[in-house]
């Protein structure tokens, strides 16, 4: 499992985070929320060392890595990979070719070995018929399936997806949110989902996790999250711009 335990970070004198504990247990989807600047990106990058706390632990499973140096963390990185919000796909490189790079780099493949690996790759998120085309000939949505198909060629066990629909359009993003839940059907996969998509959220979350004011304001099930008569919780979930949330500084 993955476990934050009291995490503590601040930039400046502005904390982001204040005390956050969260557990997710393998094969789960946590989706992290909260407004612009409340920290859910901060929080995920801890994971993979690319922030490390002010105060508290993390651990992978029985590995604590607060504690590893950054040599250390490569073996982290390739268990647990991120899918940023914007796919970074070389440009200069088909498809099949940005999939085969990790595999050539980190796996030692030869060229040949690589791309096949990588064509099946593409294949498992319905991307082998483009696999010779580049980024930039496909739609946002497509080059997101192909960055999914890049994470997984190291076959992680946790995937961090920050804002993986944002900017999508419904179609597109409704292709993600299936893939993400397949993942975890299908394979496994343990996934961190950083969004303020009420769609997404709603549909695709085994679990919730509200980010308010540097604190956990509530953790449940999606059915927690409608029931709760919290107002924060609900102005959120409702989308009203009037009521008791205050806005936090971008972090």
């Amino acid at each position: 499992m993955i476990s934050f335990q009291n995490i503590v970070k601040a930039f400046g004198p502005h904390k982001v985070l204040d005390d956050v504990s969260l557990t997710v247990p393998k094969g789960q989807i946590l989706f992290i929320i909260g407004t612009s600047g409340a920290g859910k990106s901060v929080l995920v990058k801890h994971l993979v060392g690319l922030i490390r706390p002010d105060a508290g632990r993390i651990y992978l499973d029985d590995v604590e890595v607060t504690s590893l140096s950054e040599m250390a963390l490569y073996p982290v990185r390739k268990r647990c990979a991120m899918v940023f919000q914007h796919s970074t796909l070389f440009d200069s490189m088909t498809l099949l070719e940005n999939v085969a790079l990790p595999l050539r780099k980190h796996k030692g493949l030869s060229t040949k070995q690589a791309g096949i690996e990588a064509l099946r790759r593409l294949e498992q998120v319905g991307m082998a018929d483009e696999a010779a085309q580049f980024p930039a000939d496909i739609g946002d949505g497509l080059r997101k399936r192909v960055a999914i198909a890049r994470a997984l060629t190291l076959d992680p066990d946790y995937v961090i997806f920050d804002e993986p629909t944002t900017g999508l359009d419904p179609m597109a993003a409704e292709s993600v949110d299936s893939l993400i839940r397949e993942l975890s059907d299908r394979f496994q996969v343990t996934s961190i989902v950083v969004s303020h998509d009420l769609r997404s959220i709603f549909k695709v979350a085994d679990r919730i996790a509200m980010l308010y004011q540097g604190k956990v304001l509530l953790d449940g099930s999606p059915a927690d999250f409608r029931a709760t008569t919290d107002p924060v919780v609900r102005q959120f979930i409702e989308g009203r711009p009037e009521g008791p949330m205050v806005f936090p500084r971008k972090a």
